[in-house]
């Protein structure tokens, strides 16, 4: 039982012998039997053999005493053969070896431990209500349907013992319990939510048979179930559950069990039903059985015609579901997973779930280097990097069970590794330890389509390694198909159909344009427990607003109202919650005829006590409205007293309804943690208030105990029962056990924390003093004061075990163990209550209580602010002087110094040289030349403590209230001083004898740099630091630096940090960071961040002893800071509006051009030889929305770009006149003092930006257009990348799949990908005076075709003037050709382009034409 889920690895965590010998006497009929012995040894441990094992040895020996009567001669005959003897189980099944129970009356039975578990789990949970739970679920085993139908029907009307009987009926694992489910829903009993419950636990802890599988099958087909829809699923998937359960007890189970979801599944694929095919396809998943297999290739691409009409996310489920049946047969598996990954027509997500489940098959060697092979080749960047994340991280994995991937590690290239987050990738961790047998494993696949910020989907796994066996214990997966878009995009579009007949109709000229799939919003989620999904949902745009209409509906004002008046009057509420979270047991024959048993047995009951009155003034008028509840001064008082009691049986030995003799490990944990709290709420008056109140605490508040015991227990004598313990009990512990916690720690919380490691032994007799020889019992008291809480944490650990017969894990685990954690009041005056005041606005100032001395006022403040005042003024000398001799450094130091070490370090200073070029706010034209530091100075000497000339706008007020109400605790006040735009946080203790302040003052000295101070200790001046943050440029790129410098720090923090950088060049080289000697400033320590290009990070650290860098850091998207843009890092305007732009500008695809130079969404670069006077396709949504569209031509006469912006129902058009770029909106110009334009209904902007104009559309997919007379540059969002094409791409990622034409096709040769996106002209009517079109042309050379004479058509269209047109320019493009033989009749070039390439050839390519009259 319980091992359905689990996967066997290779171990000897089970092992067994026997041996069988026979003594045989000669006789006159042949041979005699007098004597035969069996012995027989099983071993089982946790851990690997060499850590220790258990033994359980069985022996019988039978011997002939005499011959009553002469045997009976043997008849001659043929025999059938029955197969092996099989062992028949008793009652072994039902009955647990925790507990031996005599069970005459179960109904009985179980109504007294129901009273029990109900009376004695109220307040808080009893120490052996786990015990009681385990009893009543084996009562309940026994008892029949009528005994079950009797108890309900008796409590059922009692929530107390309804709760626990619905909590008992899943684990009870009977039909009669099954049955019972099903009939009490049938009958509306039960809830449905009560249902879900019952029945998501049944399906996980019911023993498989046919009978159960039958039952499940029958309510999750009824039609009471199948009207709810979570109810339904739940059903559907358990009953796919059943079946793997079943099939992994008996590996011959028949497919028909599976034959009512096959069916379904056909019907539901010819029916299109999306829905039933996703929940078919996962009941499926569930049972795993190899029958399933040809129904779900039958939806696969590539292996069914259904495919093609599903959605990528369904066949992306149809695939995982192969993951279950390739636990059983991964041979047939394999191939299936091998060809969708191999197969370059399909989606790229479907390529990568393939990939997750081809791994999972546990591939060899060849098949790993054939897909390494294979990726070599591969043009979808997404499908290479997650598929070489994903061997990568295997390869560096240690769990036993993994995939051999390190030959592929030598086969594909390392610089895969810097393909950045935008692309998909593969993640695994694992911790796995040999001579433990036990390890943990983490996995999370992240597939993107677009390279967008947020990905597609993501699917979380844990596994778990233990005792020689694994299990998938959690999965999650989350998708997130068309969420960023449906928020992103304007609601509008939809309604708009006028707009979209006008976007088809610029685009009727491209007649082989094929639309994108759009995304349908949807956002799913699944939920697997032991590799059973257990639960999904679907979330789509019809379900969201139904939850909205429902949350703002008059039914959701009146639950809140009366939500309100049930808090205002009180709410007290006790429940308990029993479960069994592991029933493991592996039940076998002995040669003794008794069985023997393995069993892990965990239950747990929680109970909690919550009790919650709230007070509003004023009171609340009718009808309740959110802003009056937000006027109201509102108290709440909450107490809580949640419980949990948990025991953990593990069990070898024989286990009968007559007998049990066995070792059992036992552990029992019990948590109490009551708690009272007090808020309050005033938000008219910014007045918040929360109290700690004072509560009963018991005498732990944790306990654990561990034991490991001999038990014998006969059924005909329960009081006999023996229980001893495998290793002694010390009484010396007991005793020392039962003493009250004492704390001989001194008064000072420091000297408190110094010693809270140390152990007191004081009050322990000599006999139980911890030695160092294995065995010795151990017996440790340590206690942890918090004098602010009035409180002091004491923790109790005993121990004694079996390792001094030798030090293995598993005698070290023998014994007696215990684990107490207790809270104890501190010593000195009792703490009442603990309070947090918070107080904003003008009056938050009477909240303080204690004066704020001047640093001035000690001697030691004049010394501190001296010793500041001179760091500052050095350091800006050393800056200047260093500034002013940058020149002649080179030239000084090669003088200096021959040594190559030195030039080094004098390049690298050149190197990481940091330019700062910004002036103070606060600096005058009279004292420019004075420092940042002086500058600080001024501003601190005008005013030392704002609180002398401001009000603090914050007072944070943390006290504890003492019985001799003298004062204790922490205040502290926030200062604002806008007008030097300075911040002071002035933090003081509360007590009269503790005089320790920590005062921190920050001053914005420019926009580009911030300085402060942080000094603290008593009267604030034992210690102080400087933090520094400015901006600035290190050669020409955007540079940040932060710094730290200290006047005086604790001497702990120095030791541990001189510790630490004894660790720092080790760890560095693993992280790829170069560590390099050199003598910087000391006590100082400097972090500058460059940007040298928007895709990469420069880090320097400083510190006095060393240098550390890393250079060219990746960056999952792009920064986009240049130079010029250090000038505006805190601008003048909304700091929201402006990093709400960086942040679009940032996650924002860009395509540019300069001088013809062209750069794509994706980086690529190509000259764009443009057409005179058609329209180029620049960028266009290419959905079937058709949201926007970008064209370009260059004019006739003055050979200059224009651009056409198509979006919405305005036209923008954009051309440069003279220095000037003029707009167009609708044909109606623009003024340029008109500008910004502001769309009266959308939000398009178009404004001034630099020597050109934008244009703004973010909601229609459009971040910016930019125009000026050399350059145009297009910005897309992000929920847009993937979405896209024309010249700039589809900005997802794949530059190697970058020149896609308008019907998809790939072409190799920039300027054929540019020319496809030319909108031909019908005639020489057009308005437009293009005069070229596309066509197929014939290679004007025959050629030698697979041996034979050929003529050749081009595959990819090619630039041609119209009829009556002659070339006036043209240019050479290198095209593909499909050839024919020449005796081949005449070809339809209509369909040309669907043909394969034989050849790539040279041909011409008109560029500019001139018509004559006969032009129609």
């Amino acid at each position: 039982m319980g091992l359905a889920y689990l996967e066997t690895l290779k171990s000897n965590s089970l092992t067994g012998a026997a041996t069988y010998s026979y003594i045989m006497k000669p006789s006159a009929s042949g041979a005699l039997i007098t004597e035969a012995t069996v012995w027989e040894l099983h071993e089982v441990t946790p851990v690997a053999e060499m850590g220790g094992v258990a033994q359980m040895e069985a022996k019988q020996s039978l011997t002939l005493i005499e011959v009553k009567r002469t045997p009976i001669m043997q008849a001659n005959a043929d025999y059938e053969a029955r197969g092996a003897l099989q062992y028949e189980f008793a009652t072994e099944i039902l009955q647990t070896p925790i507990q031996l129970i005599r069970i005459s009356d179960p109904a009985a039975q179980a109504v007294e431990i129901l009273d029990h578990l109900v009376a004695n789990n109220v307040a808080k949970v009893h120490e052996d209500a786990p015990l009681k739970f385990l009893q009543l679920i084996q009562v309940l085993r026994v008892a029949s349907l009528e005994n079950i139908e009797a108890i309900w029907s008796q409590f059922k009307a009692r929530p107390e013992y309804r709760r626990f009987i619905l909590d008992a009926i899943p684990v009870v694992g009977t039909p009669a319990a099954v049955r019972f489910i099903k009939e009490k829903f049938l009958a509306k009993d039960i809830t449905v939510a009560e249902t879900v419950q019952v029945l998501l636990a049944a399906v996980h802890m019911v023993p498989a048979d046919v009978e159960i599988i039958r039952l499940i099958s029958t309510m999750a087909h009824h039609r009471k179930v199948q009207v709810h829809p979570v109810l339904r699923e739940i059903a559907m998937l358990g009953y796919g559950t059943m079946i793997a359960k079943y099939c992994a007890a008996v590996p011959t189970c028949p497919a028909e069990l599976l034959k009512p979801i096959h069916e379904r599944a056909a019907e539901a694929v010819a029916n299109a039903d999306i829905d039933e095919i996703t929940l078919l396809v996962k009941v499926m998943g569930n049972a795993g059985h190899p029958a399933s297999l040809k129904p779900i290739m039958k939806i696969l691409p590539g292996f069914g015609s259904a495919a093609a009409s599903l959605p990528i996310r369904v066949q992306a489920d149809a695939i995982l579901a192969l993951r279950n049946i390739a636990k059983r047969e991964f041979k047939f598996v394999q191939p299936v997973a091998l060809q969708l990954f191999m197969d370059k027509t399909l989606h790229p997500e479907l390529r990568m779930v393939a990939c997750i489940v081809l791994f999972e098959t546990k591939p060899n060697v060849a098949l790993v280097s054939t897909l390494a092979n294979a990726l070599k080749k591969e043009t979808s960047l997404q499908l290479v990097s997650f598929a070489y994340s994903h061997m990568k991280a295997l390869s560096k994995g240690n769990a036993p069970d993994l995939a051999p991937v390190n030959i592929a590690m030598k086969i594909l290239n390392p610089k895969l590794d810097r393909l950045s987050y935008r692309f998909s990738k593969a993640i695994h961790l694992d911790f796995y330890r040999s001579p433990m047998m036990a390890g943990a494993a983490g996995s999370a696949f992240i597939i993107n389509n677009g390279a967008t910020i947020l990905p597609t989907a993501v699917v979380a796994k844990a596994r778990a390694y233990l005792a020689g066996a694994a299990a998938d214990v959690l999965e999650v997966a989350v998708r997130t198909e068309g969420i960023q878009e449906a928020i992103m995009k304007s609601p509008a579009l939809a309604e708009n159909t006028d707009r979209l007949t006008k976007m088809k109709q610029v685009l009727r000229a491209m007649k082989e344009w094929r639309a994108l799939p759009q995304s349908q919003p949807l956002a799913s989620v699944y939920v697997k427990f032991m590799g059973q999904e257990i639960a999904f949902a679907n979330i789509d745009k019809a379900l969201v607003e139904q939850a909205v209409q429902l949350a703002t509906s008059a039914d959701a004002k009146l639950l809140l109202k009366d939500a309100l008046k049930a808090l205002q009057s009180g709410i007290s509420v006790q429940a308990a919650k029993p479960l069994l979270a592991a029933e493991i047991r592996r039940i076998f024959p002995t040669a003794v005829g008794v069985p023997m048993e393995l069993s892990l047995y965990s239950a747990a009951v929680g109970a909690a006590t919550v009790k919650v009155q709230a007070s509003i003034s004023p009171p609340l008028s009718e009808p309740l409205s959110a802003a009056e509840l937000l006027n109201a001064d509102i108290k709440l008082e909450v107490e809580v007293t949640p419980s949990i009691a948990m025991h953990t049986f593990a069990v070898m030995g024989v286990n009968t309804a007559l007998i049990q003799a066995a070792v059992m490990a036992r552990a029992k944990a019990v948590t109490v943690l009551p708690a009272k709290f007090a808020a309050r709420a005033n938000i008219p008056k910014l007045k918040f208030k929360v109290e700690a109140l004072p509560v009963e605490t018991p005498e732990h508040i944790a306990a654990v105990r561990f034991e490991t015991l001999a038990i014998t227990r006969n059924i005909a004598d329960l009081a006999s029962e023996r229980i001893t313990p495998m290793v002694p009990v010390i009484v010396a512990a007991d005793q020392l056990s039962k003493q009250r916690f004492t704390s001989k720690m001194s008064a000072s919380l420091a000297s408190d924390m110094a010693r809270s490691s140390e152990v007191i032994y004081s009050d322990l007799s000599s006999e139980v003093a911890p030695q160092l020889n294995a065995g010795t019992p151990i017996h440790k008291i340590i206690c942890v004061p918090a004098p602010l809480l009035g409180i002091k944490g004491c923790f109790e650990l005993t121990s004694s075990n079996a390792a001094l017969i030798k030090n293995t894990p598993l005698l070290n685990l023998i014994g007696q163990h215990a684990v107490f954690v207790a809270v104890r009041p501190a010593d000195g005056p009792a703490i009442e209550r603990v309070e947090i005041d918070i107080d904003l606005g003008p009056k938050a100032a009477e909240k303080l209580v204690k004066d704020l001395p001047t640093l001035q006022d000690a001697p030691e403040g004049r010394n501190i602010l001296l010793k500041l005042r001179k760091i500052l003024e050095t350091g800006m000398r050393n800056i200047s002087s260093s500034s002013s001799s940058s020149s002649s450094r080179p030239s000084s130091s090669s003088s200096s110094s021959s040594s190559s070490s030195s030039a080094r370090r004098s390049s690298q200073e050149t190197m990481y040289k940091f330019t700062k070029n910004h002036v103070h706010l606060h600096r005058t034209s009279a004292d420019l030349s004075r420092s940042s530091a002086s500058s600080f100075e001024a501003i601190y000497k005008q005013n030392e403590f704002l609180e002398d000339a401001i009000a603090p706008a914050v007072v944070v007020m943390f006290r504890a209230v003492r019985a001799d109400h003298k004062l204790l605790g922490y205040q502290a006040a926030v200062y604002f001083d806008k007008a030097n735009s300075r911040v002071q946080t002035i933090i003081s203790a509360l007590a009269e004898t503790d005089n320790w302040k920590l005062v921190a003052d920050g001053v914005l000295l420019s926009k580009h740099k911030v300085m402060a101070k942080v000094a603290w200790g008593a009267q604030g001046t034992e210690y102080a630091t400087i933090l520094k943050a400015e901006t600035g440029l290190i050669d020409a790129s955007p540079a940040v630096r932060l710094g730290f410098e200290w006047v005086k720090i604790p001497a702990i923090v120095t030791v541990y940090g001189k510790r630490l950088t004894k660790y720092i060049p080790g760890v560095a080289l693993i992280a790829g960071i170069t560590v390099t000697e050199a003598k910087n400033t000391a006590k100082d320590i400097e972090l500058t961040v460059a940007v040298p290009t928007d895709r990469s990070l420069n880090i320097i650290l400083k510190t006095p002893e060393m240098t550390m860098s890393k250079l060219a850091l990746p960056l999952p998207i792009p920064l986009p800071i240049r130079k010029e843009d250090v000038d505006r890092l805190f601008p003048e305007e909304d700091m929201t509006e402006h990093f709400k732009t960086l942040f679009a500008e940032a996650t924002s695809a860009q395509c540019t051009s300069t001088h013809d130079m062209l750069t794509t969404f994706n980086n690529r670069r190509f000259r764009n030889e443009v057409p005179l006077s058609c329209y180029q396709v620049l960028a266009q949504d290419c959905t079937s929305e058709l949201k926007f569209i970008v064209l370009m031509k260059k004019d006739r006469i003055t050979e200059q770009k224009h651009l056409s912006v198509k979006l919405s129902d305005i036209d923008v058009d954009l051309h440069p006149m003279g220095k000037d770029v003029l707009v167009k909106v609708n044909g109606l110009e623009v003024p340029l003092s008109g500008l910004p334009y502001q769309h009266p209904t959308e939000s398009i902007l178009i404004k001034k930006k630099g020597e050109g104009l934008s244009l703004y559309a973010p909601r229609l997919g459009l971040q910016e257009v930019y125009f000026d007379k050399d350059t145009w540059k297009v910005n897309v969002g992000d929920w847009m990348k993937g979405q896209t094409c024309g010249l700039c791409g589809k900005a997802d990622g794949e530059i190697k799949q970058e020149y896609s034409t308008p019907n998809g096709y790939q072409t190799k040769s920039p300027a054929s990908f540019a020319h496809s996106w030319v909108l031909p002209a019908e005639s020489c009517r057009d308005s437009t005076q293009c005069r070229l079109k596309h066509e197929s042309v014939k290679l004007e050379k025959q050629m030698i075709v697979d041996g034979q004479e050929s003529k050749c058509y081009s595959v990819e269209p090619v630039l041609r003037c119209l009829p009556g047109c002659l070339p006036v320019k043209t240019m050479p493009v290198t095209i593909g050709f499909h050839c024919l033989p020449t005796y081949s009749s005449s070809v339809d070039l209509s369909n040309i382009s669907g043909k394969s390439v034989d050849l790539r050839e040279t041909s011409e390519a008109h560029m500019v034409c001139q018509c004559n009259d006969q032009c129609a």
